[in-house]
C-alpha cells in the first residue's frame, strides 16, 4: 500500500511579492500520484524547506538553541521549570523524550529529501526542465546534508536513511554519516545554478551556500574526529585542498560581500528604532557615520549566505513556525514595559544569558571591538535606567549581559505607543508579542566564509577583512588568533559550540570551566554560578563528548538496533533532577 505523503507549504517568503507558496497541507497527495506537474514539483521543494519552520515549534528543544546554550557564550537561564534550557549546561535530560521533536521533525526533512531525490527524475523534461530538476535535487541534497548535520551533532551516530524504504536501520558511523553529507554538499555544488547570489530566488539554496556548509562540515568532522578528509561512499574523498577551491569560488564570484559596518546587522538598526536606540546614537556621533539595516523593509542581507527566513502569516496552527521564535525565548524575560527594555522586546528569557567571563575575556583580548556591544547588552547600563527589573518570574542565572542579536527590536508607531516589534509597522506582522518577530535566522555569514577561509589556508588575509570591517588592526595568522575572531565575529550565531569541540576536549573543557563563579542572579538575588550538575563541566564533557540522549521511544522502536549515547542511561545518569536552590 503506498504510504500517504503530506507536504506542508513555508520557507520561501518574500516580503512585498506574490509568489511565496500556498500554506494548506496536501492531505490528498500520495505518492502513487505526486508528483505529476510543474507545480507538484515547487511544493515537494517547499516541504523540505518547511521542517527548518517546524523545528521552531518547539525553540528550546531545538538544535540551535542547543549549540548556544551548551557553549561557553550562554548560561541555561530561563524561569525555575524551564529544565530543558538548564540540562543543556551540563548535559544532561530532564526526561527520556526531551529532544523527541528535534530527532523526529529532522527525519521527516530527511524522507522528504529522499522523496524529491527519487522523484524528481521521474518528471518529463516537458514538465520541468532538466535545469530546474538538477537545481531541486541539489537543493534537496543540500538540506539532507543539513539535516544530518544536525542529527549528528546532537546526538552522534544515528541511522543514515538515503531511501524512501521503509526499513530498521542501526547507527551508522560517524565515518558514514560524513561521508554521506559530503557526498550530497558535494553534488549541491556541482547541481546548483553558478550564478551570483543576487540572481537567485531569495530564501533558495545557492551553489555558495553549498559550498559554505561543505567547508563548516569539513572542519568538524576533520577536528572532532582528528582526520584529515572525507571519504565518499561512491569512492574518493573530499580534501582541505578541495573545500579551499569551493570557498575561494565563493569568495570570487558568489557576489556576497560584508555590510559596511558590523551594526548594520542586526535589526535594533532598522529604520524605525535606529533614531531613538541611545547607544547607536551615541556610536554614529562618535564614528561619524550614518547607519542602515542591511535588510530594512526586506532589503536583501548580502552577507547572508544560509538564512531561515520567516513570514508575516504566523498564527497559531501549524503556521506558528512562521515567526522568528528565537526572538520570542531570547527576548528579556517578563514581558515588561516596553518602555523599560527599549528598544528590546519582552519575552521568555531562556538561553541569552551570558555569563561575565565572555564579556571580561573579550575586553581583554580585544578592547577596542566595537562588536563587544553591538553583540551584548550591558543590562545595568541600557536598560536597568529605563525601570527594568531583575528576577521576573521566578528567573535564574540571569547574568548582567544579554545577546543582542536575536532579541526582538520594538518600535515607536505614529500614536507615540511601542509595538511589541518593528515589523508589526514595517511588515504588517500581527501586534503580539508571540507571533510578530520575521528577522532572519542567519546560519552562515559571508563574513564567516571568510574566516573559514583563513582557518584552512592558514592565511591572515580574509580574517583581516573581517577585521577592518570592526575598525580593528590586521592580526598575523595563528590558530589562537582565529579562534578569537571566531568568537568575537560569530558571538551568538549557534557556531560556537561546534568550533568548540573540533578545538579538541583541553580546549572544549578550558572554555566550559570558565562558566564556573561567574556572578549570576536567581530570583533576583546575586549569586555565584556553579555547574548544574555535581560531576562538573569537564567530567560530563569527558562522559557523553557533548552529544545528548537518543530519545527513548526511538531506541525502543529500533528493536535493539540502537543504543543510548555514553553518559545517560534509564537508572538515572545524567538525568537533571530540577532546579536546586
Amino acid at each position: 500500500m503506498k504510504k500517504l505523503i503530506y507536504f506542508l507549504f513555508a520557507g520561501l517568503f518574500l516580503w512585498g511579492c506574490e509568489d511565496f507558496l500556498d500554506m494548506d497541507p496536501l492531505t490528498d497527495k500520495t505518492s502513487a500520484n505526486f508528483p505529476q506537474t510543474a507545480d507538484d514539483a515547487e511544493q515537494m521543494m517547499a516541504g523540505i524547506y518547511t521542517i527548518m519552520n517546524n523545528l521552531q515549534h518547539q525553540v528550546d528543544r531545538s538544535p540551535f538553541f542547543i549549540w548556544e546554550v551548551a557553549s561557553d557564550d550562554k548560561l541555561g537561564g530561563g524561569g525555575m521549570n524551564d529544565i530543558q534550557a538548564q540540562s543543556y549546561e551540563t548535559f544532561q535530560f530532564s526526561d527520556n523524550e526531551m529532544l523527541l521533536h528535534s530527532w523526529s521533525v529532522l527525519y521527516q526533512g530527511v524522507h522528504r529529501a529522499n522523496f524529491a531525490i527519487e522523484n524528481m527524475p521521474l518528471l518529463g523534461d516537458e514538465v520541468v526542465s532538466p535545469a530546474k530538476k538538477a537545481q531541486f535535487t541539489g537543493e534537496a541534497m543540500f538540506l539532507r546534508a543539513w539535516y544530518y548535520y544536525q542529527l549528528h551533532t546532537v546526538f552522534n551516530e544515528v541511522p543514515l536513511k538515503i531511501t524512501t524504504e521503509n526499513e530498521n536501520l542501526p547507527a551508522a558511523s560517524a565515518d558514514e554519516i560524513y561521508g554521506q553529507i559530503a557526498s550530497d554538499l558535494k553534488n549541491a555544488i556541482e547541481m546548483l545554478p553558478n550564478v551570483p547570489y543576487n540572481q537567485t530566488q531569495q530564501g533558495r539554496i545557492t551553489k555558495w551556500a553549498a559550498q559554505a556548509l561543505m567547508a563548516r562540515v569539513f572542519l568538524f568532522y576533520t577536528g572532532f574526529y582528528n582526520k584529515s578528509e572525507i571519504a565518499l561512499p561512491e569512492g574518493g574523498s573530499v580534501s582541505k585542498q578541495n573545500v579551499i577551491s569551493w570557498l575561494e569560488d565563493c569568495y570570487a564570484n558568489s557576489g556576497h560581500y560584508l555590510v559596511d559596518d558590523f551594526h548594520e546587522l542586526w535589526p535594533y538598526t532598522n529604520s524605525l528604532t535606529i533614531d531613538d536606540y541611545e547607544y547607536i546614537q551615541d556610536y554614529m556621533a562618535e564614528t561619524g557615520k550614518s547607519l542602515t539595516f542591511a535588510s530594512d523593509f526586506g532589503a536583501r542581507n548580502p552577507e547572508s549566505v544560509f538564512v531561515l527566513q520567516f513570514s508575516n502569516f504566523a498564527n497559531w496552527d501549524i503556521r506558528r513556525g512562521y515567526s522568528n521564535t528565537y526572538q520570542l525565548f531570547y527576548a528579556l524575560r517578563g514581558l515588561q514595559n516596553l518602555e523599560h527594555t527599549y528598544p528590546f522586546a519582552g519575552g521568555w528569557g531562556q538561553g541569552n544569558s551570558i555569563p561575565e567571563s565572555l564579556v571580561e575575556q573579550w575586553m581583554e583580548d580585544e578592547p577596542n571591538d566595537v562588536r563587544l556591544w553591538a553583540s551584548v547588552m550591558d543590562i545595568e547600563k541600557e536598560v536597568i535606567p529605563l525601570g527594568y527589573q531583575r528576577g521576573q518570574w521566578d528567573f535564574v542565572l540571569e547574568s548582567n549581559y544579554w545577546g543582542k542579536k536575536y532579541n526582538g527590536v520594538t518600535a515607536r508607531g505614529a500614536d507615540g505607543r511601542l509595538r511589541n516589534d518593528y515589523g508589526v509597522i514595517m511588515h504588517g506582522t500581527a501586534d503580539n508579542n508571540q507571533l510578530s518577530h520575521t528577522d532572519d535566522l542567519v546560519f552562515i555569514r559571508f563574513a564567516d566564509v571568510l574566516l573559514m577561509l583563513s582557518e584552512l589556508k592558514e592565511d591572515a588575509t580574509y580574517m583581516n577583512e573581517v577585521r577592518a570591517r570592526a575598525d580593528l588592526p590586521p592580526v598575523t595568522y595563528s590558530l589562537e588568533n582565529i579562534q578569537k575572531e571566531r568568537r568575537h565575529e560569530l558571538a551568538f550565531e549557534g557556531v560556537r559550540w561546534n568550533d568548540m569541540r573540533r578545538w579538541g576536549d583541553s580546549f572544549t573543557k578550558a572554555a566550559l570551566e570558565s562558566q564556573v563563579g561567574v556572578k549570576v542572579y536567581n530570583f533576583g538575588a546575586e549569586a555565584t554560578h556553579t555547574a548544574l550538575h555535581p560531576d562538573g563541566y569537564s567530567s560530563r564533557y569527558d562522559a557523553t563528548k557533548g552529544f545528548f540522549p537518543i530519545p527513548q521511544s526511538q531506541i525502543d522502536l529500533s528493536e535493539g538496533l540502537l543504543e543510548q549515547n555514553d553518559g545517560y542511561s534509564q537508572s538515572g545518569l545524567g538525568l537533571y533532577r530540577g532546579w536546586q536552590n
